[in-house]
């Protein structure tokens, strides 16, 4: 009996000697990519076009600019952005489905609205895009 009390005790000792792996933190949930990034102008162009396409009635929206923006890394494939623009009128009427880049702004005192818009994109590796909200 006392022999089992002692390999119970002496594997208890061990135990507690035992080292734990260390600590890995787990990256950012979200990143903050410059405004002028490459790739957040590619997804802010893709919004606005998505955006346009959409519209039935109005003027082109043409972005202003990037107000701010939150990349979160997907663990399969791709990104979701999280982008707050800032997008005015352009001349093109959205019946003409011109791109927003092939027209100009309106100037500012025949503006009638200047947008304010939170949109979440959804952008895989394999090519498909989907404009979560906005």
């Amino acid at each position: 009996m006392t022999l089992l009390v002692l390999l119970l005790f002496g594997i208890q000792l061990l135990c507690s000697w035992a080292v734990s792996p260390p600590l890995v933190e787990p990256p950012p949930l979200l990143l903050s990519p410059a405004c002028n990034d490459s790739a957040v102008e590619a997804a802010a162009d893709l919004a606005l076009r998505q955006i346009n396409a959409n519209q039935r009635e109005g003027y082109v929206l043409g972005l202003y600019r990037i107000f701010s923006v939150q990349e979160q890394p997907q663990r399969i494939a791709g990104s979701v952005f999280y982008l707050t623009l800032d997008v005015v009128e352009t001349d093109c009427h959205v019946l003409s489905r011109r791109l927003w880049k092939d027209c100009k702004n309106r100037p500012t005192h025949e503006t009638v609205r200047i947008y304010f818009i939170y949109l979440v994109l959804d952008l895989r590796v394999h090519g498909s895009v989907w404009l979560r909200y906005y």
